[in-house]
């Protein structure tokens, strides 16, 4: 089974050094006006009870105090963990961002993050609805809510297929809430998302829509939502190998 397990604080320092040194990718995700903010960031500097971090866009929705979730990129494993925000210091187009030292961390096996396939004998609805969009754009369609059909769930995202006359509704960057029920007998699953990719498919009935999740590593209710997401992966890919 798939799952993830809590790294000792005691570790974290080198886990930071390493991911220094090798540059890896970290994001960061925090909201502003009850709405998801994603930001691209690097390991600056870990000391005493901070860790410091480049960011590599102005900062402007950062404050002092703020909760943020971060997810370092780092071998096999991604690192997640949230915390404050104790000092941004802006330079223009970047900036560098100062956080606590976190009390836990959690660590995920990278394979998780591959999309695992809804079995063929299950049909999953998906409902789901604008919240939005990254690039902060105004306009949103009038429709209040659309139903499609699950097609592959990892733990940083899902694929769904709505019908085709739906597609002018969809665009990379909106902001979206879903709700799914990823086995008859379980509890729904309410994520908020954002529209990584829009495919059409070659028989022009269906269009595909694939989401990212949006802070399941920023507060302790995203990372039990993520133990779930976890154990529904691993349900799949037992049922799929048979």
């Amino acid at each position: 089974m798939i799952q993830k397990e809590t790294v000792d604080t005691s570790e974290m320092e080198g886990i930071l050094s390493e991911a220094q040194r090798e540059n890896s990718p970290v994001i960061g995700s925090f909201m502003v006006n009850g709405k998801w903010r994603l930001i691209e960031l690097t390991v600056c500097d870990c000391y005493g009870d901070c860790v410091d971090f480049y960011c590599q866009s102005a900062c402007e929705d950062l404050k002092e105090d703020q909760p943020i979730g971060i997810c370092i990129h780092l071998g096999h494993f991604k690192y997640l963990f949230d915390s404050t925000v104790r000092a941004v210091e802006s330079g223009g187009a970047q900036c560098q961002i100062s956080l606590h030292f976190p009390d836990k961390v959690d660590r995920v096996k990278r394979r998780a993050y591959h999309r695992q396939s809804v079995p063929a004998n299950t049909k999953v609805k998906v409902m789901f609805w604008h919240r939005g969009y990254l690039d902060k754009s105004d306009n949103t369609p009038g429709e209040v809510y659309w139903q499609g059909t699950l097609l592959n769930l990892s733990a940083g995202g899902a694929r769904f297929e709505i019908e085709i006359e739906h597609k002018e509704h969809f665009r990379a960057g909106q902001l979206l809430g879903i709700q799914f029920t990823p086995m008859s007998y379980q509890k729904p699953l309410l994520l908020e998302s954002h529209v990584k990719y829009t495919e059409e498919q070659s028989d022009n009935r269906y269009f595909r829509i694939g989401v990212e999740f949006l802070g399941l590593e920023a507060i302790p209710e995203g990372r039990q939502i993520l133990d779930r997401i976890l154990k529904v992966i691993s349900e799949y890919e037992t049922i799929n190998a048979q």
